[in-house]
């Protein structure tokens, strides 16, 4: 996956880092096809009476759209604050709930690259505080990666906050 386009915003008492997914014209294309392909398939079968076949393709196709939705449209914010990480996810015009963690002593973000092929510097973040044991917690993980430019433009930020 490519990194997403990043935008972090530093009022001084937050910061709030917004990842979006940046497509490929190729997978748009594709996905979209791939989506009216199996919408046509869900048809010709209830046309042709074949009702458990239908079940089937249209229960992958929920799951299917869902995916597309988030490699076309897909992004997420995370906003930190002194005690609390906030993080949401949006599918397009979805909005998933706001999830908040509460931050016990400090916060650490680290660096994980997911993709080890040469030459690739793309990383999702993972935040982590501690629980009452001092044992570490992982509060959030990126679902999206940004680039290693993007990360110290985060990380610079996140040292003025912290």
């Amino acid at each position: 996956m490519k990194p997403g386009k990043f935008k972090v915003n530093n009022d001084g008492d937050s910061l709030s880092a917004t990842i979006t997914v940046q497509p490929s014209l190729a997978l748009k294309i594709s996905l979209y096809l791939l989506n009216i392909l199996l919408i046509a398939v869900v048809i010709l079968f209830t046309v042709g009476g074949v009702g458990v076949i239908v079940l089937f393709i249209l229960a992958f196709e929920i799951l299917f759209i869902r995916y597309s939705i988030w490699h076309i449209y897909g992004s997420e914010t995370i906003t930190l604050k002194k005690d609390t990480l906030t993080y949401q996810q949006f599918y397009g015009f979805i909005k998933l709930s706001v999830k908040t963690r509460k931050i016990n002593k400090t916060l650490r973000v680290i660096p994980f690259h997911e993709d080890f092929r040469a030459g690739s510097n793309a990383m999702k973040l993972i935040f982590e505080s501690f629980d009452e044991s001092n044992d570490p917690v992982n509060l959030y993980q990126t679902a999206l990666v940004v680039s290693a430019q993007d990360y110290e433009v985060f990380m610079r930020s996140f040292k003025q906050l912290y």
